[in-house]
């Protein structure tokens, strides 16, 4: 295990100086002082300080930052997957239909519009969200507006179990634009995410950005 990651397992544990650190890892000071500068850049670790029987002045301290606990967790995607395949034993098909609905709903909170917004520029802010969550979305221009598709869905496990989680994502949309989006995804051997929205982008609304979707 790196350095790094040894400091922050025990700064999860307990409140340490650099010289506990160094001492309980077998390390000079200096080893430890640089993993430990990365963790604070990361705001994964903070400093706090403590009273030092032995000396006048405050001794400084470090502990991990609160609510980055799970900063590293990878338990997330199985949680989620195990999640919805246990809810259909407990729901009825509507009523997982209508917490897919919600979820979605409570994902667009995430980004923050003014009402003046224009539903393009919603939908290109909708689409650089979902590219960052891992889905790679390729836009293509319809008669009807716009067709969103990705080979790259990052609710996938949770999709496998249950397919009603496309939802989420057509529900996400629906409130982020205000328009009813059209969810016909391929959940064949391969997925393929496919979600027809009624408003168009085009290359035009990318142009020059250096990020987002391709086109």
């Amino acid at each position: 295990m790196p350095t790094k990651d040894k400091i922050l397992s025990l700064l999860r544990k307990q409140t340490l100086n650099v010289a506990q650190l160094a001492q309980i890892l077998d390390i000079t000071r200096n080893a430890v002082i640089v993993p430990l500068r990365q963790l604070e850049a990361e705001n994964l670790v903070t400093t706090v300080e403590q009273r030092d029987r032995r000396v006048g002045k405050p001794a400084l301290y470090y502990t991990a930052t609160k609510g980055h606990e799970d900063e590293a967790s990878q338990a997330y995607p199985a949680f989620a997957a195990a999640l919805v395949g246990a809810l259909p034993d407990y729901l009825t098909p509507d009523q997982l239909n209508d917490v897919m609905a919600q979820v979605g709903q409570v994902l667009s909170r995430n980004l923050t519009l003014s009402e003046t917004t224009s539903k393009r520029e919603r939908l290109r802010a909708a689409v650089d969200f979902v590219n960052v969550l891992g889905a790679d979305p390729t836009l293509e221009s319809t008669p009807g507006g716009t067709l969103l598709s990705s080979h790259s869905c990052p609710l996938a496990q949770a999709v496998r179990k249950e397919p009603c989680v496309c939802s989420v994502v057509s529900n996400f949309f629906e409130t982020v634009v205000g328009v009813e989006v059209k969810e016909c995804c391929d959940r064949g051997e391969k997925l393929h995410c496919r979600f027809a929205i009624p408003v168009s982008l085009d290359a035009h609304d990318y142009a020059n950005r250096g990020e987002g979707p391709n086109l």
